[in-house]
């Protein structure tokens, strides 16, 4: 029986957008969110463009939306986003796409650049292990990111240091952006963009 490796994004691929600001929204409200966006403006484009690392970025974002938000506080509204607001973000054939993988009995993982944070609970309600950026805490405070962010060639290393890769005979990768280009081409069966149809 041919073994398969199955990789799955997770922002813009099995969601319709990104779950990162869909939880600082949760957590800080829609105002809170814009005023932030604003007065981080500069930054976010300099990071988008590479003039300064998009890590760094985005764990100093997270560090100032989640600075009045206690560790406990923010898993709680993790646990609570995962149920309330991820469901209205899925998208359904990506949902449909990864049981079957389940039900043929192959391997599975979450690889994303989005922190886990929020991402855990998911990963715990789907049963999937979860490959993304790691979150850093200083006693009961979020600090910014605890390791690379997972996206482009961190993505690859990240799962070759899980799996090991030539174990599979077929890897299906699914992705939406630039930051999945170097996974999809670790894919024998890569997927740009799909599951756009819902």
């Amino acid at each position: 029986m041919q073994k398969t490796l199955a990789l799955f994004d997770i922002d813009g691929t099995l969601t319709t957008k990104d779950t990162m600001f869909a939880f600082v929204r949760h957590v800080v409200g829609t105002p809170s969110l814009l005023f932030g966006l604003w007065w981080m403006a500069p930054m976010l484009l300099l990071a988008r463009f590479g003039i300064i690392d998009r890590g760094a970025a985005k764990g100093r974002m997270l560090r100032w939306f989640f600075r009045n938000h206690t560790r406990d506080r923010l898993e709680a509204a993790a646990e609570n986003f995962v149920v309330q607001v991820l469901p209205g973000l899925l998208r359904p054939d990506g949902l449909k796409k990864l049981e079957a993988h389940r039900e043929a009995g192959d391997t599975i993982y979450f690889v994303s650049a989005s922190l886990d944070l929020w991402l855990a609970p998911f990963a715990r309600q789907q049963d999937v292990p979860l490959l993304c950026t790691p979150t850093a805490w200083t006693g009961e405070h979020m600090t910014g990111l605890a390791g690379p962010n997972c996206r482009g060639e961190e993505k690859v290393r990240r799962i070759k240091k899980a799996v090991k890769t030539l174990d599979y005979e077929k890897i299906v990768a699914y992705g939406d952006s630039s930051g999945d280009t170097q996974m999809l081409a670790l894919a024998t069966t890569p997927h740009f963009k799909p599951f756009r149809s819902a």
